[in-house]
């Protein structure tokens, strides 16, 4: 009766074990938001007003971020700013010039949310030569659980070649929100601590259990076997 109680009992800390550690390694759910900056959006402004006609190749903003994830997990968010292959040059837009020609250009990326841990610090910046591409990262964690909800932005900041104030503009703006989860408080390196350690120690009482009914079945069986051999 003992031996069946332990047999149930090391079967059910393998089941709990096993989700455990299943909820601590499914992947997060992720979102993409793909929007079009065309070049009539990035022409140089300063105070609303267009100081210059000038303009930049139209361009593909990229955000990808976790809609979800475990406390004292660490994500990522993703900013990609990137060129449209076959697109239009500035010089084939009518009135306009490049910008390059008369700027050198940076990208500023910052990720508003309150309650989350975020790396790099806010704002980031990058330079942006023509042509290529920029991309942002940002690594994300908390230990609350709970939904938060912030915002991303990114702007161009045009540094005029004659030595002029700087000028930046906002191009893009999105709302974020991610859903933060535990399980009975427990965070996902833990339960993944706790759920492996688990699993293995359930693992070896089953087959300590299954060696003694196998040691005891053959010793059952031999004992069987000698007796029928003496009669």
């Amino acid at each position: 009766m003992l031996n069946k109680v332990r047999f149930f009992l090391s079967f059910g800390l393998l089941l709990l074990s096993g989700w455990l550690l299943a909820w601590g390694l499914l992947p997060t759910r992720r979102q993409l938001d793909e929007q079009t900056i065309q070049p009539g959006t990035l022409v140089v402004k300063l105070n609303g007003q267009v100081v210059e006609s000038a303009v930049m190749d139209a361009r593909q903003v990229k955000l990808e971020w976790p809609t979800s994830m475990r406390i004292g997990d660490h994500e990522m968010i993703q900013l990609e700013f990137e060129t449209i292959e076959n697109a239009s040059s500035p010089e084939q837009q009518t009135g306009y010039t490049d910008a390059y020609n008369s700027y050198n250009i940076m990208t500023e990326a910052r990720f508003e949310v309150a309650g989350v841990r975020i790396e790099p610090t806010n704002p980031t910046r990058e330079s942006m030569p023509a042509g290529q591409p920029v991309r942002f990262k940002w690594e994300v964690s908390t230990e609350r659980a709970g939904d938060y909800k912030g915002n991303v932005w990114l702007s161009l900041r045009f540094l005029p070649l004659d030595g002029n104030s700087p000028i930046q503009e906002a191009i893009y703006v999105s709302a974020v929100g991610i859903h933060a989860s535990s399980l009975f408080g427990l965070s996902g390196p833990l339960a993944r601590v706790l759920g492996g350690v688990g699993m293995l120690l359930g693992v070896v009482l089953i087959l300590k259990d299954v060696v003694k009914w196998f040691r005891k079945r053959k010793i059952k069986n031999i004992t069987k076997y000698a007796k029928d051999t003496k009669d």
